[in-house]
């Protein structure tokens, strides 16, 4: 193998010579290499463009000043139309009054056939037409306010006035059919058959034989869970079994979660039946039942929800421009007023226990023959 081979084999290059360039470079060139060098925008600028310069700077500075002058300069006043000068008034010569003609005085037998001639006074009318009547109107607009006097007094032999009664509250219709505040006397009573009688206030316990769906109003059952025993506790009068006949009402108010049922009957195993006429109440006493209220939300609030979204989107569609309806007029509107209406509706399964609050005395005197003078 050759010494030129192995040196490339090793990667290494032989030194070739080779001469200076500037050992072949005269005095001039060597002169103009070590001058420094600038670009043309380091020049010097020349007289001629510096006075170009400050021809436009001074231009710029006039067109600003008439520019600001010409601003803040007082408006012109707007000019008044021309007025035509009114025509002369042509005024009427004074009418001359008539002359009067002098009358000679009456002698003494004119007077007396005067006399004659004149008609006695009528009678002033009592009784006036109103359509021929005069008016006169009076025109209080600008008379000070004056404090209402006091009442006058009635005149006699004229009907007397009967004021409308005013409206009472609620508070107040409640308590007036309650009977607070009449001012009646309550005589205290003895119950003539206390073995017989099952007293107001009583609670019955039950259990719901028949689902409440308050969509639809519709009667109700249940049966007494538990025996219910006379006033003085001697005589089982509800037996247990005993069966319970109610109605239900439907169309609640918006945010109403408690159905309202009112038992109309009680009938005993042995063929007994009462009017009963009382709520039904839930175990903790408190008045009504309680279940799965469904507040239809998206029935109430879906619609308008939804129409808002599509106009919306039809208002970006068209570049942002839309139609603004009047009040009330829009379909998102009158979705919405339409479907508030919608009343919750409220689910009570079978098998819930309640209780019936007893609002009459119940008297089973007759039905058990035991009846006491």
């Amino acid at each position: 193998m050759s010494t030129t081979t192995l040196e490339r084999s090793a990667g290494l290059v032989p030194f070739i010579a080779q001469e200076d360039p500037r050992e072949s470079l005269d005095n001039q060139a060597l002169v103009a290499a070590s001058t420094n060098g600038f670009p043309i925008v380091a020049t010097r600028v020349a007289r001629r463009d510096r006075a170009g310069l400050a021809a436009g700077a001074a231009g710029a500075i006039l067109l600003g000043g008439l520019t600001f002058w010409s601003i803040s300069g007082p408006a012109p006043q707007p000019r008044a139309p021309a007025v035509r000068p009114a025509p002369p008034i042509k005024v009427a010569a004074p009418i001359a009054p008539p002359a009067t003609i002098p009358v000679p005085p009456a002698t003494p037998a004119q007077e007396v056939a005067i006399a004659r001639v004149i008609q006695p006074a009528t009678a002033p009318r009592t009784g006036i037409d109103a359509a021929h009547a005069p008016v006169m109107v009076w025109d209080t607009s600008g008379a000070p306010e004056i404090a209402a006097a006091a009442p006058a007094a009635p005149v006699p032999g004229a009907p007397a006035k009967v004021t409308a009664p005013q409206p009472l509250s609620e508070n107040e219709s409640f308590a007036s059919r309650m009977g607070e505040g009449t001012g009646d006397v309550a005589t205290a009573t003895r119950i003539v058959n206390p073995a017989n009688t099952v007293t107001q206030g009583t609670l019955i316990p039950a259990v719901l034989e028949t689902a409440i769906d308050s969509d639809l109003p519709g009667y109700a059952r249940a049966v007494v869970s538990q025996d219910v025993r006379s006033f003085d506790g001697s005589r089982v009068l509800v037996p247990r079994s005993s069966r319970l006949i109610g109605q239900y009402k439907s169309g609640f108010a918006a945010g109403q979660t408690r159905a309202y049922v009112m038992w109309t009957r009680l009938i005993r195993p042995d063929g007994v039946t009462v009017q009963l006429a009382s709520p039904a109440i839930e175990f903790s006493g408190a008045s009504g039942l309680t279940g799965e209220v469904n507040s239809h939300f998206m029935k109430r609030f879906g619609a308008a929800g939804l129409l808002s979204v599509i106009g919306g989107l039809g208002a970006l569609a068209t570049g942002g421009t839309s139609l603004v309806l009047s009040g009330g007029s829009s379909a998102a509107s009158v979705a919405a007023q339409r479907d508030a209406q919608i009343p919750p509706t409220i689910r009570i399964g079978v098998g819930q226990p309640i209780r019936v609050f007893t609002a009459r005395d119940l008297d089973f005197s007759i039905a058990n023959g035991s009846i006491q003078p």
